[in-house]
């Protein structure tokens, strides 16, 4: 027998289960026996609390549990597409993901047609239609860039014909947008048909302009705080993704608190860097998950970020919940301009990516069982994380970042997910 790997010493009378996801005290005596055998494979004179609780358990057990884990929180269904409408962009940013090497979108520039967009959509309506619908089901199309406004022409066909072929309920449609471009009709289009927006945007005037530039080198800010008024002043759902930064970090949650006070939101979504381009501080990390917790505790009445929640009550155990894997590659289909069918939208030249051009038999393609074993189960490191049951497993682009495979450690959501559990299993335990 061993001890259990999900078994971790918190204290002298308390250990962490890390997928039941609660405290169990123990007598001190208990606890040193763990601590002094977590790394041993055979034990001796095991306290029969310890095979009581399943803390003493057999290397087969152990493993069995970890196949259940693994099959539970594999994606096998598609559920997402994402349509990259255009590689053009108008802005310059620090840290977009498509500087790494291993895209290609920033040298392409080129714009999807109609046909294009209406084969990817009817293609993904064919794959999904023989999806499991459970009551918590979803699929979602989001139209990307590049800037996907500045492929207005599609925009205004694609969206009225998705909306058309997705009439069931439990489809929505979201298009991520800088949102520096706008005009009367793509108010319209977007309200008309319930198109929710999310806009970049890092902060006060001067963290955003500093990072977030126009090919000309102008910041971006003013406009987008003028366009987000708009949309909302027409009934057009809005949701901000601020990226957390150097600059912004330091007081990240008076960053976010000016942004809802000035533009009367109710809910937002924070970014962890994932770009090898951008170079971050060592107390990134501690400053984020520090913030992110103030964030919610001070304002957390008036806007919240959804993700954070779910992974606060995750982390606690108010969530006893085994999450699904973040990323999301798994289950979603990249079309760019061409044709050209990705897990991730991010990594275009990493050959194990490429699933064939939108009218092949993309879902055959023996490259999705190689993002299928992207799972944090099947990870050594992973598995010995005290958050493993809470954290999804941070994102691929982020892993091939810091370490060069899909299957790597997304090193800042990584420590960024360690150091919130560090901070809030303290303060709610008993």
């Amino acid at each position: 027998m061993k001890i259990s790997t999900f078994i971790h010493v918190i204290s002298e009378t308390e250990i962490w289960n890390a997928i039941e996801k609660k405290l169990i005290v123990l007598d001190n005596q208990i606890i040193k026996y763990i601590a002094d055998n977590k790394t041993n494979t055979i034990l001796k004179n095991i306290p029969p609390i310890l095979i009581e609780l399943g803390i003493a358990i057999t290397k087969k057990a152990e493993q069995e549990v970890i196949e259940g884990l693994i099959e539970q929180t594999t994606d096998f269904q598609f559920q997402s597409l994402f349509l990259i409408t255009t590689t053009e962009c108008n802005l310059d940013c620090d840290y977009c993901f498509y500087r790494s090497s291993v895209s290609e979108s920033l040298k392409q520039r080129r714009m999807m047609t109609f046909e294009t967009a209406k084969t990817s959509i009817d293609r993904f309506y064919e794959i999904v239609s023989a999806n499991k619908v459970s009551p918590n089901y979803w699929q979602q199309i989001t139209f990307y860039g590049g800037e996907p406004l500045l492929n207005k022409e599609l925009l205004t066909k694609a969206i009225p014909y998705a909306k058309q072929k997705f009439n069931d309920g439990y489809t929505s449609f979201v298009i991520n947008t800088n949102l520096t471009i706008l005009d009367d009709e793509i108010i319209e289009l977007l309200r008309d048909n319930n198109i929710e927006v999310q806009v970049s945007i890092d902060g006060s005037k001067e963290i955003h302009d500093q990072y977030r530039k126009t090919q000309n080198g102008f910041g971006s800010y003013d406009i987008v705080i003028n366009n987000i008024k708009k949309m909302l002043k027409n009934g057009i759902k809005v949701m901000p993704m601020i990226t957390a930064t150097n600059l912004n970090v330091l007081n990240l949650s008076e960053v976010i608190l000016n942004i809802v006070n000035e533009t009367g939101i109710d809910d937002y979504a924070v970014n962890v860097l994932i770009t090898d381009s951008f170079v971050i501080d060592d107390e990134y990390t501690t400053l984020l998950s520090e913030q992110m917790i103030k964030a919610y505790e001070e304002f957390g009445n008036i806007a919240y970020d959804y993700s954070f929640v779910d992974l606060y009550n995750l982390l606690i155990g108010k969530d006893v919940r085994i999450v699904r894997n973040s990323c999301g590659s798994t289950r979603k289909i990249s079309v760019f301009p061409n044709g050209k069918s990705y897990s991730c939208q991010a990594l275009q030249k990493l050959a194990i990516n490429s699933m064939g051009t939108i009218e092949e038999d993309i879902i055959s393609n023996p490259n999705w069982d190689i993002w299928r074993s992207r799972n944090r189960f099947n990870n050594e490191e992973c598995l010995k994380c005290v958050a493993v049951a809470s954290c999804g497993g941070g994102c691929a682009t982020g892993s091939y970042n810091a370490t060069g495979s899909i299957t790597g450690i997304d090193t800042n959501n990584c420590e960024y997910t360690k150091k919130l559990f560090k901070q809030l299993v303290f303060r709610n335990k008993g």
